[in-house]
């Protein structure tokens, strides 16, 4: 049997070896913790090289793990799973739902990246009266400024979608996000999802204007300390 902590061992062990773009865990010990064998996506940048090349090379520096279980490592360039991707991939879709990111070259840098994208579209919605979307894409925001400056200490990713529970989760890892308890609270009150299911029970409203705005003003905020303690730690 393997573990998740094997996975991460020789998820490790591939990225000091190869230095992948990611290395990507699905299967049974993505979803369960322990399973038969390790299911991995690696995947490398787009080169000259056969993707079957690169795979029969992983598999070579993979063979000192074999002793202990088997590995299944799956070897595709970045340029192939974006063109899959765009395909509907029934695979690649499977791996977004249950898959575990078990490294990500630069992740810090693409959160902040994506987080300053949301938080754009959040203001253009806003200015365009779009009061309940700008509200969505500044939590949005919110949630990945703090994601990037918990990756950076040392946090594993976690399917985490609320902002009261990453400022919790930050002060366990004595990383300072400027997002205060009652903000904290806003944000997850006035966040909508896509979906009328998704509201809950209650009639609480559209967010107005004022609410947009209140969201935009702190997740500025807080991006802005997320790319000062990103630069700080470079």
């Amino acid at each position: 049997m393997v573990t998740l902590s094997q996975a991460k061992q020789v998820s490790d062990f591939l990225v000091n070896s190869l230095q992948p773009l990611a290395v990507i865990l699905y299967g049974s010990v993505s979803t369960k913790g322990i399973g038969e064998d390790l299911d991995l996506l690696v995947v490398v940048d787009d080169s000259e090289v056969s993707p079957l090349a690169v795979e029969k090379a992983v598999r070579r520096k993979l063979r000192p793990f074999y002793a202990e279980f088997a590995i299944d490592p799956i070897v595709l360039p970045v340029g192939m799973i974006q063109e899959h991707w765009r395909k509907g991939s029934p695979f690649l879709r499977l791996i977004q739902r249950e898959g575990r990111s078990l490294y990500m070259k630069d992740s810090v840098r693409q959160w902040l990246n994506q987080a300053t994208e949301d938080l754009a579209t959040a203001r253009y919605l806003l200015e365009g009266g779009f009061c309940r979307a700008a509200c969505y894409h500044a939590q949005q925001a919110l949630e990945k400024a703090i994601k990037a400056v918990l990756i950076q200490a040392g946090w594993e990713l976690e399917k985490v979608h609320n902002i009261e529970r990453l400022v919790a989760i930050a002060r366990n890892y004595s990383v300072v996000v400027e997002v205060s308890d009652e903000d904290a609270v806003f944000m997850d009150s006035v966040y909508r999802g896509r979906y009328p299911a998704e509201e809950g029970l209650l009639p609480t409203g559209d967010p107005t204007e004022s609410d947009a705005a209140r969201a935009i003003e702190i997740t500025s905020r807080s991006l802005a300390s997320s790319k000062r303690t990103q630069g700080a730690m470079d």
